[in-house]
């Protein structure tokens, strides 16, 4: 709708364009650490190792939403490498011209490298950098993983459901076309040739529908966080819960995301049907370790 802010004009460089997407991805990350900090001190954990540890995070979970989606999406980066190669490798490739096909290669993975920083990611691939990241570091500092585990998983819904917003704005994760009077119709050209979304449809708005209940389900993982019955409970069912919304959302989008068993799943809905699977796995296993614990605060 809107994927550009404003331009700001350097004096050598030119105008440098400021993004939507960038700008609440972002604001997405800040607001997920402020309200993991803010939860882990409500439940005597040290809230600065809570931002410490969300700087490794983020880190890692935009390298890996940026490999899954190279993973998935292969053939189009494949394509446009071997494009740009045979041009000659854009405006980098010529300014290195004097070094033949090498500069050529050197130019086009230059390019392709940039076309990827533009698009947005992968959730899922974003996701399991994530949880790596946190368990090395959980880890290395002698955290309780589950008990931190339990902090985060709301602040990692909240955070994703402002993020989407900011797919809504670039027109990325596009929906199927549609009548129903709440279609969203796309028009700005920049975003059409950038992540491809069809202009001038009704679409749904996919991107709104992920905000909407990433959004809720924060809230309520928040509410449960105070009535959990053991360590491990909120986390594992942050995955459950999404995996279910994850799945059926994947019916309504319209954008290349790789597909698996001949088009049968895409991608996330192979992660999700695993991720939920494994999830119900964990929460029975750790129900039966533990047992149950009182709540820190009563349901009523």
């Amino acid at each position: 709708m809107f994927p550009t802010l404003f331009e700001l004009p350097l004096p050598v460089l030119g105008p440098i364009t400021i993004h939507t997407y960038g700008v609440l991805l972002v604001f997405s990350f800040l607001i997920a650490i402020l309200v993991a900090r803010r939860l882990a001190q409500r439940e005597e954990i040290d809230g600065e190792v809570i931002v410490d540890m969300g700087v490794y995070i983020i880190l890692a979970a935009l390298v890996g939403a940026k490999i899954l989606l190279l993973v998935v999406d292969w053939e189009v980066y494949s394509r446009q490498f071997r494009t740009l190669a045979t041009e000659g490798g854009g405006a980098v490739g010529q300014a290195l011209g004097f070094l033949g096909s090498t500069g050529a290669y050197i130019g086009s993975l230059a390019q392709m490298g940039m076309s990827l920083l533009q698009a947005g990611g992968v959730f899922y691939g974003g996701f399991t950098a994530a949880i790596l990241a946190a368990f090395w570091y959980t880890r290395r500092y002698q955290l309780v993983v589950w008990k931190v585990a339990d902090i985060s998983a709301p602040a990692v819904a909240i955070g994703h459901g402002i993020g989407r917003l900011g797919c809504f704005a670039a027109g990325c994760c596009y929906g199927i076309a549609t009548d129903l009077p709440w279609g969203i119709t796309f028009t700005d050209t920049y975003s059409g040739s950038l992540v491809g979304v069809p202009l001038n449809i009704p679409l749904h708005p996919t991107q709104l529908y992920e905000a909407t209940t990433n959004l809720v389900l924060g809230g309520f993982l928040i509410w449960m966080l105070r009535r959990k019955q053991y360590d491990g409970q909120i986390f594992w069912s942050y995955v459950l819960a999404y995996a279910a919304l994850r799945f059926f959302h994947e019916f309504l989008r319209a954008d290349p995301r790789g597909f698996l068993f001949g088009g049968a799943l895409s991608t996330s809905q192979f992660i999700a049907i695993v991720g939920a699977t494994i999830a119900l796995g964990m929460l029975a296993r750790l129900k039966g370790k533990h047992g149950p614990m009182e709540p820190a605060e009563s349901a009523s």
